[in-house]
């Protein structure tokens, strides 16, 4: 599980925006950054996820808060740590990190009352259909997904693991299985192929109408 809604501490304080609802009031208009959702990324899997919760209408109210919307991450986080921008949506903690280690006014807010989705992270991965050596790919598969696999890529990239026998205290990203049962787990995911398909895809689809 990885935050992906940002505020800047010396605008915003954290029982300000308690409910996705929230992001709707007039007092963020023009102040909420949004990394576009109209193409895959952070800002579609938080797109899609809100559609799903809070249906349609609440998207395009959403959509009439002239938010700033950009595919560059970097640019959004950047906006919200100079104080141009009060919150920022589908933006990860890896975009913030500079801007964490400077001591800048930037926080990820607490999980929302209605909860979150569930990541897969940055880079997930899969087997390309009729690509060659399937069996290479298989085999890499079975030692990536191993406790060894999951501790290395998790040090790496400082992702935690759904693995119960890896370690991942002190990683940057918060692991689902300290916090969800297995059964939450599958209920929340964001990253499967119906997700994307009854989900994401309507989603963009959805963006490019309201979104100028």
């Amino acid at each position: 599980m990885a935050p992906s809604l940002y505020y800047n501490t010396q605008w915003v304080k954290p029982q300000d925006v308690r409910s996705y609802s929230d992001l709707l009031d007039s007092k963020w208009k023009g102040k909420i950054g949004l990394r576009d959702p109209r193409v895959p990324g952070g800002g579609l899997a938080m797109w899609a996820f809100l559609l799903d919760l809070k249906g349609e209408d609440y998207i395009r109210k959403l959509a009439q808060q002239e938010m700033f919307v950009s595919r560059n991450a970097r640019q959004i986080a950047e906006a919200l740590a100079k104080g141009s921008l009060s919150l920022t949506v589908g933006v990860g903690y890896r975009d913030f990190d500079s801007f964490l280690d400077a001591n800048l006014p930037v926080k990820h807010l607490p999980t929302l009352k209605e909860g979150t989705y569930i990541s897969g992270g940055n880079g997930i991965v899969g087997i390309i259909k009729g690509a060659p050596h399937p069996n290479a790919a298989k085999l890499f598969f079975n030692w990536l997904l191993s406790r060894e696999g999951q501790e290395l890529h998790g040090k790496t990239a400082q992702q935690p693991t759904r693995r119960l026998d890896v370690d991942t205290k002190g990683l940057d990203g918060q692991a689902a299985k300290d916090v969800l049962s297995v059964e939450e787990f599958q209920r929340f995911q964001n990253f499967t192929e119906d997700k994307c398909n009854n989900s994401w895809l309507p989603g963009a689809k959805l963006a490019e109408a309201v979104l100028k």
